[in-house]
C-alpha cells in the first residue's frame, strides 16, 4: 500500500519492488484482505478514505461496450489471468470509459443502494489516483522506506 496514484503508476510502482498489483481468486483471500485494512484503519497512523488499486483491468482498455451482460467477462487480472472471484459493488461494473478497478474503502461514505462503500469492487478512469496494494511471493524481502 502507498500514496494515491493512478493506475499504471501503481503497477509500475509494484513491479520495480518484485511484486504486482493484488490479484484476489477467492472469497477467502478477499476476507484477509478486508482485515488487513480494517487492522490498518484501526491504528493511529491507518488509512481512513480512500479506494485502492487492485490489479484487474477490462481487456480492450477504455472502449465502450453494448452488452452489460459481457463486460464483467471482460476483467482480466495483470498477469493475463481471468478473474473468477468477482466482488463489485451494486450495479458494478458501469463498463463505460473506466477500465481499471479500484476496491471501495470509504467509512466514512454514506450509504449507497449496495450499502457501505467497503471492500467491494468497482471500474474506475485509470488516470484517477488511488491507493495501491502490492502482492508479492512468499519470502519475497521487502525493505520499508520511511520519509523523513
Amino acid at each position: 500500500m502507498s500514496s494515491r496514484v493512478a493506475f499504471e503508476e501503481a503497477r509500475k510502482a509494484c513491479e520495480i519492488e518484485g511484486g504486482a498489483l493484488l490479484s484476489i481468486e477467492t472469497e477467502t483471500e478477499q476476507k484477509a484482505i478486508e482485515k488487513l485494512l480494517q487492522d490498518l484503519t484501526s491504528s493511529v497512523s491507518g488509512i481512513f478514505d480512500g479506494d485502492f488499486w487492485i490489479g484487474l483491468m477490462r481487456n480492450g482498455g477504455t472502449q465502450e461496450h453494448t452488452s452489460f451482460t459481457t463486460c464483467p467477462e471482460l476483467y482480466k487480472w495483470t498477469d493475463g489471468s481471468v478473474s473468477q472471484f468477482r466482488n463489485w459493488y451494486y450495479d458494478e461494473p458501469s463498463c463505460g470509459g473506466e477500465a481499471c478497478v479500484v476496491m471501495y474503502h470509504q467509512p466514512t461514505a454514506h450509504h449507497g443502494l449496495g450499502g457501505a462503500y467497503l471492500y467491494q469492487w468497482n471500474d474506475d478512469r485509470c488516470n484517477m489516483k488511488h491507493n495501491f496494494i502490492c502482492k508479492y511471493e512468499p519470502g519475497t524481502v521487502l525493505y520499508v522506506k520511511k520519509d523523513r
